[in-house]
């Protein structure tokens, strides 16, 4: 079983970059869906409180994983006890759904072909898109800055995460990752009752994203000295800048990218014991370019290829010794 998982996993983390995942299977759209129609309801039974919608928050968490976690997994161990190949198809595309490695590459492409021709409107547009929040009140500089801390985020949501849980626990393991994910992103944190709901879903998804954040920062060390890049200054960022960040499972991507590329990103306003303070991973010693974003870029695909060859040697290790 671990070989044949092992093959899916494979399997999952090449099509999502020969191909990326179309809208028909991508989990993060289907999350979605299920999500907006559970979160209203749910809420709608609890009181319009802090503590009230904490709770309805904890029982909207439990009921996205009973609902959708625990059909899939019998589904899998069924298949894989009495039609393995079958299994095995499954569980790729499953794997194959939580992430789009090349729907990243896309939108960093053309940010920086557009960067390159001066375009900043269609910068605008892929810089929000890899950020997942409106960049429209950003300089043509900061766009370029906000697209590479795109790039920084998505290594870890979109590639190490998923493949961190495609390893320990096959197409379910990814699957509870992005359920997680994408259900903590939609929750909106204007009010002290959507805080309160949203409170148990955030915290869940920062466990998660907690520890590939790190071995992403790290792989993305490995991969840039196969490039001969300038690591002393990315190590010296990772540990000077690295836990300068809002979400602080994205910042040492972010801080190993800021000093490779020797840039500084786009400042974040945090609050901290009642006052706001402005963090900003990066000493800026070069403007930002369009090159800046396609060597972000390819630093992912590094990060990623040597994320997966690393699990696919321990798997492969683990399901020889277990046979």
């Amino acid at each position: 079983m671990i070989i044949s998982m092992l093959a899916a996993m494979t399997a999952g983390y090449l099509l999502s970059v020969m191909i990326g995942t179309p809208k028909a299977i991508s989990a993060t759209r289907l999350c979605s869906l299920l999500c907006e129609k559970l979160a209203p309801s749910i809420s709608a039974k609890y009181q319009d409180s802090e503590d009230g919608q904490h709770t309805a928050g904890t029982v909207y968490m439990t009921v996205l994983i009973l609902f959708a976690l625990i059909p899939a997994a019998v589904i899998l161990l069924l298949l894989y006890r009495f039609c393995p190949a079958a299994a095995i198809i499954v569980d790729a595309v499953i794997c194959w759904s939580v992430m789009d490695i090349k729907g990243v590459n896309k939108l960093s492409a053309a940010a920086a072909r557009s960067a390159r021709s001066h375009r900043f409107d269609k910068v605008e547009r892929a810089a929000s898109a890899l950020n997942g929040t409106d960049c429209s009140d950003l300089t043509d500089e900061e766009l370029i800055k906000a697209s590479v801390q795109g790039v920084a985020d998505r290594t870890v949501d979109n590639a190490a995460a998923p493949l961190f849980y495609n390893f320990l626990l096959g197409g379910v393991g990814g699957l509870l990752f992005r359920m997680i994910d994408t259900a903590a992103e939609l929750c909106p944190e204007n009010t002290d009752a959507e805080a309160g709901f949203a409170e148990p879903l955030k915290k869940a998804q920062a466990f998660f994203l907690a520890l590939p954040g790190k071995l992403a920062s790290v792989i993305m060390l490995v991969d840039a000295l196969f490039l001969k890049l300038n690591t002393r200054d990315a190590e010296y960022m990772l540990r000077r800048d690295g836990k300068k960040c809002r979400r602080s499972c994205f910042g040492g991507c972010r801080a190993v990218l800021a000093g490779l590329l020797g840039i500084s990103l786009v400042p974040e306003e945090v609050y901290s014991e009642q006052f706001i303070r402005t963090l900003t991973i990066g000493d800026g010693e070069k403007e930002p370019v369009g090159s800046d974003i396609t060597l972000s870029a390819q630093l992912m695909n590094g990060t990623a290829f040597l994320l997966m060859l690393l699990f696919f040697m321990i798997k492969l290790t683990i399901g020889v010794w277990t046979r």
